[in-house]
């Protein structure tokens, strides 16, 4: 991964989302859709209500979860491209 995705930070945008058992369920009134994580995204959406870079978010994980390392990088990080992609986290330097 670039130098910039391990300088970047996540974190929330102004969207609200509650928590569904060990799930998030999301409204986006913006673009009126409904969206909904996983466990582990759910983990993830928690973690940001502060900026918070991939390696942090990762090492969190990996102490919580039993997974390879290099899988928990490639999929945090899918996840937070595609949180992004959908604006319900924003992305800082």
């Amino acid at each position: 991964m670039s130098g910039e995705v391990e300088t970047a930070k996540y974190v929330r945008a102004d969207v609200q989302g509650n928590r569904l058992g060990d799930e998030i369920v999301f409204f986006d009134d913006r673009v009126g859709k409904y969206f909904a994580t996983g466990p582990v995204g759910a983990d993830i959406w928690d973690m940001l209500d502060l900026p918070m870079n991939l390696e942090t978010i990762c090492t969190k994980l990996l102490a919580a979860y039993e997974i390879e390392e290099d899988t928990c990088r490639l999929q945090v990080f899918a996840f937070l491209e595609k949180m992004t992609e959908l604006k319900l986290i924003s992305v800082t330097q």
